[in-house]
């Protein structure tokens, strides 16, 4: 499970680089917004599968809060459900199918970008659902396997007051180290394989 966070973690920034403005202005870009609610979104996989049998059903309610590194908080609540499949004999993770359903709700969540802070509030929030076929040893996923993104999140501080509105989807590769995005972001059309 450990694997599957780390791809997708390394997805979405993959996929936020891919996302910038080219300003003169310091101001908080698109990609230090994403990447610091994603971080919340993505606290969930805290717990280990135990058991050793041939189908092992994942039910995973989540609760959690992250604190802000300036102050503030993002509370995620939701579930990741869905099986994986188990060899008997040697533990070995055979495929499976998880689902993501997640609530990222956004109160004064503070962050620091080129020394400057920006506090960011959900408009009203922001939601995050996904569905991973994992293949044999998890660390790769099925050709059909994607995640949506999309919200509100107003952000303030220095001279910048924004709501940015997202909505985007990611058909991930079987590799889990790119995909296809598509979909706006702050009213932008976004269209890019990465």
């Amino acid at each position: 499970m450990k694997k599957i966070l780390v791809l997708l973690s390394a997805i979405l920034i993959l996929v936020i680089s891919g996302c910038g403005k080219d300003d003169s202005e310091t101001t908080p870009n698109n990609e230090a917004i994403i990447a610091e609610v994603f971080k919340a979104g993505m606290s969930w996989n805290t717990q280990k599968l135990l058991a050793q049998k041939s189908t092992i059903p994942i039910n995973i309610q989540v609760e959690n809060t992250v604190v802000g590194p300036e102050g503030g908080s993002i509370h995620v609540l939701g579930s990741i459900t869905g099986s994986m499949t188990i060899d008997d004999q040697t533990g070995a993770m055979l495929g499976g199918i998880m689902l993501l359903g997640l609530t990222e709700t956004i109160n004064d969540y503070a962050f620091l970008v080129d020394g400057k802070k920006y506090t960011m509030n959900g408009a009203p929030y922001l939601s995050l659902t996904g569905t991973f076929t994992l293949l044999p040893g998890g660390a790769t996923f099925g050709t059909a396997s994607s995640m949506q993104y999309a919200g509100g999140i107003r952000v303030i501080g220095p001279a910048f007051d924004q709501t940015i509105n997202i909505q985007i989807t990611i058909i991930i590769n079987t590799n889990g180290t790119g995909g296809t995005v598509s979909g706006t972001i702050d009213g932008k059309s976004v269209n890019y394989t990465f």
